[in-house]
């Protein structure tokens, strides 16, 4: 009568193959830590690196009704922005900063004064500036098309 016989496994062979293995992946993690420690090059940049959508027309019409406007920043990095237009062309005439009061606590923003028809500290209201926000963080800007875009993730920025 004839045996079926199984696969045969070499104990001492399949042990120095697993422990090689577990080296092997231990070594590769060791590797991969310490260069993501010490390196300084990775980057992670999440959205564009400028704020698109924006109607030029349509905004700067608003703004001459309403003054102007603020974007809470969607990234969740407290970086809201102001965004303001002087004269009667949504080609030129934009201004767009920081509402962030720079060297001030992070809770310390720009607020717009519709009676003075300027913006000021909201931890310091005597800490006045301009509509065009001259002493805050300006943002370079551009019309593309009739669409106002914002840079706003430069290294600046960040």
């Amino acid at each position: 009568m004839a045996r079926a016989h199984g696969i045969r496994i070499n104990v001492v062979k399949a042990t120095v193959v697993g422990i090689a293995g577990i080296v092997a992946a231990l070594a590769c993690l060791f590797i991969l830590l310490s260069i993501s420690k010490s390196s300084d090059s990775i980057e992670i940049r999440l959205g564009d690196d400028d704020f698109r959508g924006i109607d030029a027309l349509n905004l700067s019409n608003e703004i001459s009704s309403n003054g102007p406007v603020l974007f809470p920043d969607l990234l969740g990095r407290d970086r809201p922005i102001w965004v303001t237009h002087t004269g009667t062309d949504p080609q030129t005439g934009w201004f767009t900063f920081l509402a962030q009061v720079p060297k001030q606590a992070d809770s310390c923003l720009t607020q717009w004064d519709y009676d003075n028809s300027n913006f000021f500290n909201s931890c310091d209201p005597t800490n006045k500036f301009p509509p065009d926000g001259t002493d805050l963080e300006q943002l370079t800007w551009q019309v593309v098309k009739g669409e106002l875009r914002i840079l706003i993730n430069t290294e600046k920025n960040e």
